[in-house]
């Protein structure tokens, strides 16, 4: 049977005894509905796992008791990064927790001409509101190291900045297709290195912003015959990626 998962942002050991917070009780004890002697998994991002047992449960307050570590590492060896362009929250939300799932490392929030405006004076309010989404898909996906949720920026600072490994935009006019013939790697060569893929929001990146990404030595990259969603399209090509690269491959070593 599969523990239940929970993310606990504070250094941990084995025989170290936890009251969890409010929120985190809450969601134990009238979510999952766990009683005391149950088992639970916890993870502090950090790498490795810790299996808890619930010790104290009343209405307001759950205690947990560490007593076993696992060295257990579900990172894929492919370095992921997305640079990804705001688009409407349920989009850009649903992109983030797939991202996670499939294994992405670097997350870069960007503003492109495209992207829908918002109030930049909540910016770290939905920040801190996808940093939940990535906290609850690691929870869910096994993952015991979060993901780097970089600052929200415009598009045209983070081309500017010194980038290395392979990068692709996604563009309807782009002159290559994705294959593995593409880069002169193989799977095992590309253990390591990275990855960038840049999304646009919706209706896509312009021309011009195309055409910065590929001076800035982005490859422009199709996807066959047909247009995808921004989100549909993030999550197709991470997957790609990972089949073509990382740990979805059939020679996983």
């Amino acid at each position: 049977m599969r523990l239940s998962r929970l993310y606990i942002d504070i250094p941990l050991s084995v025989g170290q005894e936890i009251v969890l917070p409010k929120e985190s009780a809450h969601y134990l004890l009238n979510v999952l509905r766990l009683r005391v002697g149950t088992s639970i998994t916890l993870f502090n991002g950090e790498g490795g796992e810790y299996i808890a047992h619930l010790i104290t449960a009343t209405k307001k307050m759950a205690q947990l008791q560490i007593i076993e570590y696992k060295e257990i590492e579900r990172e894929s060896f492919l370095q992921l990064t997305l640079v990804q362009a705001i688009s409407r929250p349920e989009h850009i939300n649903y992109t983030l927790q797939k991202s996670v799932e499939l294994g992405v490392q670097h997350i870069v929030p960007v503003i492109a001409e495209r992207s829908p405006p918002f109030d930049k004076n909540k910016i770290s309010k939905r920040e801190q509101h996808w940093q939940k989404i990535i906290i609850s898909a690691c929870e869910q996906s096994g993952r015991n190291r979060l993901p780097h949720l970089h600052n929200i920026q415009p598009l045209t600072n983070w081309l500017n900045k010194p980038q290395q490994g392979i990068r692709i935009v996604l563009s309807p006019n782009g002159k290559k297709f994705l294959s593995h013939n593409i880069f002169p790697l193989s799977q095992r060569e590309t253990k390591g290195n990275s990855i960038t893929v840049l999304i646009g929001a919706e209706g896509g990146l312009t021309e011009n912003e195309i055409q910065q990404a590929t001076k800035t030595g982005y490859l422009d990259i199709r996807l066959g015959a047909r247009i995808l969603r921004t989100e549909t399209a993030a999550v197709t090509m991470l997957a790609i990626c990972q089949a073509l690269w990382g740990d979805l491959h059939s020679e996983n070593p």
